[in-house]
C-alpha cells in the first residue's frame, strides 16, 4: 500500500489547495484557519443542521429524505478527490478552473447529487430489490454507505485510481460500490419485522436490524484505519497491494464484530451503534476533516493515531452528553409523529446525515469558502 499523500494513492486535497490559490478574488495568501475559526465553522453547521431537522416536516424528513440521504453520502464520496479526483465538476481533476471559483463545483455537484438521491430510491423501490423506502431503505442504505467508505478509505479506489481517467474512476467506482452493496444485501433477512417473507426479503443469515448495528461498528474501524483519518492506514500501508487492503478489511470486520457483540452484553442496541458508535464516527470525521488532527499532526504514526483515537473517544462521550441537551425538542416531534426512533437514533442522524454530510459537501465542493481550502493530511511517517 502507498502512503497517503505520496501521489500513488489517488488525488489528495493538496491538488485542491494548489488549484484554488488563484480562485480567490482579490488574491490573498492562504493561511490555515485557527482552532477558534474551525470551532465556529463546525458550530454554524451544527446550528443549520438542528434547524433543518426541527423545521422540515417530520414525516417527510424521516421517511423520505433521510433514507434517500444515504445516496447523498454515496455521491459526496464518489465525486470527491478520493475516488473520482473531483470529476465531473470539482477540482483537482474535474471540469474546473480557478476562475470558476466555488459556485460551479458547489452548485453543479449539488444538482448532480440531488439527481442521484432521487434516482437511487426510485431504482431500489421500483426496479431492484423493489422494497419500500421506509424503513427498509435504511437497511439497504447502511450497506451502501459502508461499502462506499470501505472502497474510498480502505482501498483508495484501487485499482481504478492507478491508470484510469477521472471519468472511469468515478463511474467504475460507483458501479463497484453498488454491485458489492447488492451482493451484501443477500446476507440480510427481515425476520422480526413486518416485512419478513415478502418478495424483497433476501432471507440471508443476518437479521437486518442486527446487521445495521454491526455495519456501524465496522465503519468506526474503517475510519480509524482509513487513508485520511485517525491512523492513516497504519500499519497496513507498509504491506504490498492488495495484501494491505485485505488485512485492513479483515481487521475492520473483526473489530467491528467484537465491539458490536461485546457492547450488547451491557448496553442497549441503539446506545451501542447509534449513541456510541455513531458519535465516534462523527468525532473521527470532525477531528480529522475539520480540525486536521489538532493538536497531534506534529507527531508521526502510530503516536499520532493513538493520540487521535484517544481524543476522539473522549470527544464522543462529550458529544453524547451534548446530544442529550439539544436533541429532545426534535425527539418530541418524532414521537408525536409516531415514528420508531429514540434519542440515540435521532442523535446519530443529526451527527452523520446532517452535520457530517453538510461539512463534507462544503469542504469538497464549495472549497470550504470563505475559509481557505483544506490541504492534504501530513504523511503518516
Amino acid at each position: 500500500m502507498s502512503v497517503p499523500g505520496d501521489g500513488q494513492d489517488g488525488v489528495t486535497m493538496e491538488g485542491v489547495e494548489t488549484a484554488c490559490i488563484n480562485a480567490e478574488s482579490p488574491p490573498r495568501a492562504l493561511a490555515a484557519p485557527g482552532f477558534g475559526q474551525l470551532a465556529v465553522y463546525l458550530a454554524l453547521f451544527m446550528g443549520l443542521s438542528w434547524a433543518l431537522m426541527y423545521f422540515v416536516p417530520t414525516g417527510l424528513l424521516f421517511t423520505v429524505l433521510l433514507p434517500a440521504s444515504f445516496y447523498v453520502l454515496f455521491g459526496i464520496v464518489v465525486f470527491c478527490p478520493l475516488v473520482s479526483g473531483g470529476w465531473p465538476f470539482a477540482p483537482p481533476l474535474g471540469n474546473w478552473k480557478p476562475d470558476d471559483g466555488i459556485w460551479k463545483p458547489g452548485l453543479s455537484t449539488a444538482a448532480l447529487i440531488t439527481a442521484l438521491a432521487v434516482a437511487g430510491p426510485l431504482v431500489t423501490s421500483h426496479l431492484y430489490p423493489r422494497f419500500p423506502l421506509f424503513p427498509v431503505g435504511f437497511w439497504w442504505g447502511i450497506i451502501l454507505f459502508t461499502v462506499t467508505l470501505w472502497y474510498a478509505f480502505t482501498w483508495n479506489g484501487w485499482p481504478l485510481n492507478q491508470n484510469c481517467s477521472p471519468v472511469w474512476r468515478g463511474i467504475g467506482g460507483a458501479a463497484v460500490i453498488v454491485g458489492i452493496t447488492a451482493l451484501l444485501w443477500q446476507l440480510v433477512n427481515l425476520s422480526g419485522t413486518p416485512f419478513a417473507g415478502l418478495p424483497y426479503d433476501p432471507g440471508g443469515p443476518f437479521q437486518a436490524e442486527w446487521f445495521f448495528g454491526l455495519l456501524v461498528w465496522i465503519i468506526v474501524w474503517i475510519q480509524a484505519f482509513s487513508n485520511v483519518l485517525t491512523f492513516q492506514q497504519w500499519p497496513f500501508y507498509k504491506l504490498p497491494k492488495p495484501l494491505g487492503e485485505i488485512a485492513n478489511t479483515v481487521t475492520c470486520i473483526l473489530l467491528g464484530w467484537l465491539c458490536w457483540t461485546a457492547s450488547l452484553k451491557f448496553m442497549s442496541p441503539t446506545f451501542s451503534f447509534a449513541a456510541l458508535g455513531g458519535s465516534i464516527i462523527g468525532m473521527q470525521n470532525f477531528h480529522g476533516a475539520i480540525f486536521g488532527y489538532y493538536p497531534f499532526a506534529k507527531y508521526k504514526q502510530p503516536t499520532r493515531g493513538i493520540c487521535n483515537f484517544a481524543t476522539e473517544l473522549v470527544l464522543a462521550f462529550g458529544w453524547i452528553a451534548l446530544m442529550r441537551l439539544i436533541m429532545p425538542p426534535i425527539l418530541s416531534k418524532v414521537q408525536a409523529a409516531g415514528l420508531p426512533f429514540d434519542l440515540n437514533v435521532v442523535s446519530v442522524l443529526f451527527t452523520l446525515h446532517f452535520v457530517a454530510l453538510l461539512t463534507l459537501f462544503h469542504n469538497f465542493y464549495f472549497l470550504r469558502a470563505p475559509l481557505p481550502p483544506s490541504g492534504p493530511p501530513p504523511a503518516p511517517q
